[in-house]
């Protein structure tokens, strides 16, 4: 587990994400951004397994070990427009789907802020 910062967590999402967007254009399909996220975080970070290819991920579990009672999603430093970034009414509003541009401006959750 790496042991990371909200901080941290949220520039390396935005760094990923970036990095994704002017490689592989804007509207990527889901297969290209799963295998994208696996190759940037083995480049980056050869020695680590980062949850689910996801620095946002890998911050609020290690959060969640750390307050007990709380669900690890409602930790996500990012607002996301759905229930969980994987899953809601829309599946538009995927992170698998929606415009990585749609993707990077989302706003930051506050710190005490529960979904």
């Amino acid at each position: 587990m790496l042991d990371i910062t909200r901080e941290q967590a949220l520039k390396l999402h935005r760094q990923m994400w970036t990095d994704m967007q002017q490689e592989l254009g804007d509207t990527p399909n889901s297969f290209e951004r799963e295998l994208y996220k696996r190759k940037w975080c083995r480049e980056h970070f050869p020695d680590e397994n980062i949850r689910d290819c996801c620095f946002l991920c890998e911050y609020a579990h290690a959060t969640f070990h750390k307050l007990e009672g709380a669900f690890a999603c409602k930790i996500c430093p990012i607002k996301w427009d759905c229930n969980y970034c994987f899953e809601g009414d829309s599946i538009k509003k995927s992170y698998r789907n929606m415009p990585i541009s749609q993707l990077l401006a989302l706003p930051e959750r506050e710190t005490n802020e529960a979904n």
